[in-house]
């Protein structure tokens, strides 16, 4: 690597060579998952045409979805992958804003047209709005349109794997917020990591359902017990992680 290339790198990144490659594949990864949904539809169309409403929509959603990263992506570099709190932006809102879209043409792909997917319209309407006036509302917001969107995969499937996707957010959630605590930027990853396989629960529920079978709540109430355990074991440990170094500058 030449000199030019290595300052490129520290321009870009204000962390080590090798938490930043961690970073990096793990928003890859994330970015992979809406790809494995669309082969999943693709794969499984005839099937799902009596299942979904609109298959093609669950599949433009999830191009939505991809889209929407860009924006993170740039919001990232704008930090130098050195994040420390929740940053306000034009690529923040860009980023949510097109991520709720997203989920809104889930619900409706998943469920059709009706009151459901009225009122996840206009959640999706109100929700730029809301983060512009900087109300507290706005997250609420984004979180009550990806959680109907995944009850209404739920609602066709009746299979408790949908909410997976939930317990991923969840996980993804706890490292982000441990991280802007702690500022031990390793976490970014995690967060980035569990969204992401929290999301692969999706494609999942649709094979599930091209199979006639489903996970059955014991289980899902396992998986999820042991998470919520793990987690409370780890959180003493996770408070004390230590600030990570900025490489570049102070």
């Amino acid at each position: 690597m030449n000199e030019v290339t290595r300052q490129q790198l520290r321009e870009e990144f204000d962390l080590t060579a090798p938490m930043a490659t961690w970073i990096v594949i793990t928003h890859i990864f994330v970015l992979a998952c809406p790809l494995v949904l669309m082969w999943a539809v693709a794969a499984h169309g005839d099937s799902l045409s009596g299942l979904f409403a609109y298959p093609i929509l669950v599949q433009l959603a999830s191009a939505v979805y991809i889209g929407s990263t860009a924006f993170e992506v740039a919001q990232n570099s704008a930090d130098r992958w050195y994040l420390t709190e929740a940053t306000r932006s034009v690529a923040d809102l860009a980023f949510n804003a097109f991520m709720t879209v997203a989920f809104c043409m889930y619900t409706i792909g998943f469920l059709g047209l009706g009151w459901v997917a009225l009122v996840t319209v206009a959640l999706t309407l109100v929700f730029p709005f809301a983060y512009i006036a900087n109300h507290p509302s706005h997250r609420g917001l984004s979180g009550t349109v990806v959680m109907i969107a995944t009850i209404g995969l739920y609602w066709i499937t009746r299979d408790p794997a949908a909410f997976l996707f939930m317990v991923g957010n969840g996980l993804g959630v706890y490292f982000i917020t441990m991280m802007v605590k702690q500022r031990a930027q390793w976490m970014h990853g995690f967060g980035a990591f569990f969204f992401g396989l929290g999301f692969l629960s999706w494609p999942w529920v649709i094979v599930n359902a091209v199979n006639s079978s489903q996970l059955p709540w014991l289980t899902f109430a396992l998986i999820t017990i042991a998470i919520i355990i793990i987690t409370a074991a780890l959180t003493p440990m996770m408070s004390r992680a230590k600030e990570t170094p900025r490489q570049y500058r102070p």
